[in-house]
Parts: structure tokens; C-alpha cells; sequence
């Protein structure tokens, strides 16, 4: 306890000291600055991304200092790293030195998606190379044997914790205390492994120091950004040791347990996949569905959001720790349920996809049971507000009529205005339809209202519609033509915010500022 209390109060103490320091000296030249925009990144002025730096440097440092500490001491290191683990330490050394880098190129100069996915999977295969893997898994009696599969269940593991981090990474604080829960929690799982991870437990505990000392800068209104270096890192070490102190032991409850730490961020990257999915969006597309958005939308304050977080954190924490402790994995089970239950049924987060999903199975049910063929004047109609309170129902009443007049398949209409915290998706098919893919075209209008996209028009129909296809877009032009002044009284977009102000506010880091906007 006394190794984890130093490494908790070291790493805390480096992270004060460093976050200042990169500020000042590095973030600037190597153009790690979060500038403000009018579509996601709202704060009012420009932010310094050098948290994972901090980060990472104040959990190595105090790491090799505990290494080399007990070997001085004892002549050995035996008592924090077990024989044959140290290569694969050296090994989480470089993956996430290599992840750190990826992340600060795209905070400097930004990287497209696959190249950020590339360098995630290199990060991954370093581990790969030095050790890291899934031999099996006994879940509730069943043994499932990964052998050759072993390296590609690492790498969707480590995926989808480094990720699901990183999309959380949205509002002040958020990523730092779901870090600070989860490493704790992970701490405790690595002291009481049967085989013995002290060193394991010591990184945790360091990365839950580090955090907390950012966490000083980061708090809302944030002055200093993690940045996807940070975020990554995160989710990268905690994949990594959890792959050593939780699913090494091949039970259900050693299973469970660690999906329990994470499944805040797993449901919200859950949420997202169906939202994007159903909606008929791009999974990359940017929107304000997150829990953070859900959270502001539902009206609370950052602060109050962080406390929320920290709190369905740290049930879905104790719940995967207790499971680990007492080999139960029910306990994880219960837990990721309660946090559901309070989510959805409290509105909080997750009722929208809810909505979504249940939709879609209504739908399927009633064409699995039909029993009569349809005819062609029954339809199925969903309308889901995802986000904000514009009313949209008198936009989708015309295209609703349009669809019936021109006896399309089905139309869709779809707004999403992250900038304003809106998004809205609508649906119409016809019941009867039976065509293959040769027998039916669409086709998709984008709205633009001041040059900006609000949404779109997607439309079906058979090419046995009385109607040509040149008579249907041309009209459902027009239409969309008289529909976009009506938008842009629905919902007026920002006009530009011009250059930050103050922008020189952060040559010193000790500058109070409340300018920035705590969700982004």
C-alpha cells in the first residue's frame, strides 16, 4: 500500500509540474492547439492539447522510479516484476510511446480516420510481439479456445477500449475521471491477482495519480486538453493490463470484470454505432449524441455532468472489481445493468437509440407475422427526435405528402446539427414492397441552408412508378428548394465567431480563464 500511495502522490505531483511546462515550451511549436469552430469545437478560444504528454511522461518516470527503487534497495525485482514480464512491459512501453505519437501528429496536423486506425493497430501489434494475448475463455461453462484467432481478439479488444475512450473525450474532464475510476479499479484487481501484479497495480495507480494532477487543468471551464494522445493512451494502457491482470484467467468472472470497468464508454460507443447506423449516417459522421451532449441537453451543468459520470463510473467499477474479488461475475453483470436502467429510463442517455432499436424491431416483427399481403396503401412511419426540441414535424408533414403523391417506396429525412445541438430522423415505406435491388432506384438530396449541410432527402422508388425519375427529382429539387428557407427559420446557425479572443491568454497556464466552453 505504501508503494501505491508514493506512485499515486509522485505521479500526481509530475503532472502539475509537467502540464505548465509543455504549455508553455511545446504546445505552441508543434502547433498542439484546439482551435475553436463553429460545427463541434465551440470553446471561444484556442486550448493546448499537451495532456497526454503530461500524462505519459509522469507515469514512466514514476514507474522506472519504483523499478529502480526496489532493485537498490533489495538487489532485486523480483517482488514487483514477476520472471518473463519484463519484456512485455518494455513492450507496453513502446506501443504506447508509438500510440502517444500518433496522437499528438493528429492533434498538430490532424490524420484522416485510417490513418489513425493504422497506428492504433501498429501500437497493438508491438504489444502482440511482446506478449500480449488471449489463450481462452470459459464463459458460464462453455471454453472457448482463441489459438490462431489469438492476435485478432487483442487487437478488438484494444480497439474498441481505445476508441470507446476516446469518444468519450468530448467534455471537460470527462476522459480524466472515467480514467482516474477505471485505473483505480484495475489497481485493486492487479494487488489481489492470484499470480501476483504488483508492478501492474503500480502503473494503474500511477496513471490514476497522473490524471488526477491533470485533472487541476482540466477540470471545467478546462484550460489544457488531453487531446487524442491522451485519450488513446488511456484506453491503450488499460487495454493492455487488463489483458494481464483480468483475461489471463480464462474465467467467466475475469471476463466480465474488466467489461464492467469500461462499459460507460462501451455503451456510449454502442449508442453511437446504432444511432449513426439506423439514422443511415457514416459511423465517422460527427454529431451531439454522446453522453456528455445527452447530459447538457437533459440541462446539467458540467460540473454536475462530471459527477454524474464519475458516479456511473464507479458503480459499473465496484461491480467489476467485487466480480473479480469474489469470482463472481454476476456482480459485473448487475452492475452494467443498473447504469442501463438509470441511463434509459431516467433519460439521461440512450432512450433515443432506444427508441431506434425498437422501431426497427417492430417493423421486422410485423413483417415476420403479416399474415396477408399488404396493400399498397399501408405504410410504416417512425419519427425520432435524437437531439434538441426544434420542431421538424411540419418540414416532414410536405415531404410525407410528397412520398405519398408520387407513390414513392420510401422517403427518409434526416437533420443533424451538431453545431446546435439538433438532430431529428424521419422514415416512410410502403408495406407492400417487393422489388430487388434492379427493380428500385434512390436517390439523396443534401439541405443546405448558408452553406452549411442540415441534413438530407434520401428517396426509393420502383422503375414501375407511374412517375419517371426525372419527374420525381426535379419536383423533390423544388421542394427542397422551398423547404431550406424554412429551415434556416427553424434553426438559425451560428454566424461566425471571427479569430478567438485573447488568444494569447495561455502564455501562462496559471491565467484563469471562463471563456471556454466546457462541452465541445
Amino acid at each position: 500500500m505504501i508503494i501505491a500511495a508514493s506512485s499515486f502522490i509522485v505521479a500526481s505531483i509530475l503532472a502539475l509540474i509537467f502540464v505548465p511546462l509543455l504549455q508553455r515550451y511545446v504546445a505552441r511549436p508543434l502547433g498542439l492547439m484546439d482551435q475553436p469552430d463553429d460545427n463541434r469545437k465551440l470553446h471561444s478560444v484556442a486550448i493546448p492539447l499537451i495532456g497526454g504528454i503530461a500524462v505519459f511522461l509522469s507515469v514512466v518516470l514514476t514507474v522506472i522510479g519504483v523499478y529502480l527503487i526496489d532493485i537498490s534497495e533489495f538487489g532485486t525485482s523480483d517482488f514487483l516484476l514477476k520472471p518473463g514480464d519484463k519484456s512485455q512491459f518494455i513492450g507496453l512501453l513502446i506501443g504506447s510511446a508509438f500510440l502517444l505519437l500518433v496522437g499528438v501528429v493528429d492533434d498538430s496536423i490532424g490524420l484522416r480516420g485510417r490513418q489513425k486506425l493504422l497506428g492504433q493497430i501498429i501500437s497493438i501489434l508491438i504489444l502482440v510481439a511482446f506478449g500480449f494475448n488471449f489463450d481462452s475463455i470459459s464463459i458460464f461453462g462453455l471454453n472457448i479456445e482463441f489459438g490462431t484467432f489469438s492476435m485478432l481478439v487483442v487487437i478488438v479488444w484494444c480497439l474498441a477500449v481505445v476508441n470507446s475512450v476516446n469518444l468519450l473525450d468530448g467534455a471537460d474532464g470527462f476522459a480524466s475521471t472515467i480514467g482516474i475510476v477505471m485505473s483505480l479499479a484495475m489497481a485493486v484487481m492487479a494487488f489481489h491477482h492470484p499470480g501476483g501484479r504488483i508492478l501492474d497495480a503500480v502503473v494503474m495507480v500511477a496513471l490514476a495519480g497522473a490524471l488526477l494532477g491533470f485533472l487541476r487543468y482540466n477540470f471545467p471551464p478546462a484550460r489544457v486538453f488531453l487531446g487524442d494522445a491522451g485519450s488513446m493512451l488511456i484506453g491503450f494502457i488499460l487495454a493492455a493490463i487488463s489483458i494481464r491482470c483480468a483475461f489471463k484467467q480464462a474465467t467467466a468472472y475475469a471476463f466480465f470484470a474488466p467489461i464492467a470497468l469500461l462499459a460507460v464508454p462501451f455503451i456510449d460507443t454502442a449508442a453511437a454505432i446504432v444511432r449513426r447506423k439506423l439514422t443511415g449516417r457514416s459511423i465517422y459522421s460527427v454529431d451531439r449524441g454522446h453522453l456528455h451532449h445527452s447530459m447538457m441537453k437533459r440541462g446539467f451543468g458540467p460540473r454536475v455532468s462530471l459527477v454524474w459520470v464519475a458516479a456511473l463510473s464507479a458503480t459499473t467499477a465496484v461491480g467489476g472489481t467485487i466480480s473479480f474479488l469474489y469470482q463472481r461475475p454476476e456482480y459485473a453483470l448487475v452492475s452494467i445493468a443498473i447504469v442501463m436502467i438509470v441511463m434509459v429510463f431516467g433519460r439521461i442517455f440512450g432512450s433515443a437509440e432506444v427508441e431506434l432499436m425498437s422501431n426497427k424491431a417492430i417493423n421486422i416483427g410485423k413483417s415476420l407475422i403479416r399474415n396477408r399481403r399488404p396493400t399498397k396503401d399501408e405504410f410504416q412511419q417512425n419519427t425520432v427526435q435524437l437531439q434538441g426540441n426544434c420542431n421538424w414535424t411540419g418540414v416532414w408533414k410536405e415531404l410525407s405528402d410528397f412520398s405519398e403523391d408520387h407513390e414513392l417506396d420510401q422517403i427518409i429525412f434526416d437533420i443533424n446539427l451538431p453545431w446546435l445541438h439538433e438532430s431529428f430522423h424521419a422514415k416512410r415505406r410502403r408495406s407492400d414492397i417487393r422489388n430487388s435491388e434492379n427493380d428500385e432506384w434512390y436517390a439523396q438530396v443534401p439541405l443546405i441552408v448558408d452553406g452549411k449541410i442540415f441534413g438530407r432527402v434520401e428517396v426509393f422508388a420502383s422503375r414501375s412508378c407511374r412517375f419517371s425519375h426525372y419527374d420525381i427529382i426535379t419536383n423533390l429539387l423544388k421542394l427542397t428548394n422551398d423547404i431550406e428557407p424554412i429551415l434556416r427559420n427553424t434553426a438559425v446557425p451560428p454566424s461566425d465567431p471571427g479569430p478567438p479572443k485573447n488568444a494569447d491568454f495561455i502564455e501562462e497556464i496559471d491565467t484563469e480563464s471562463n471563456s471556454a466552453t466546457p462541452f465541445r
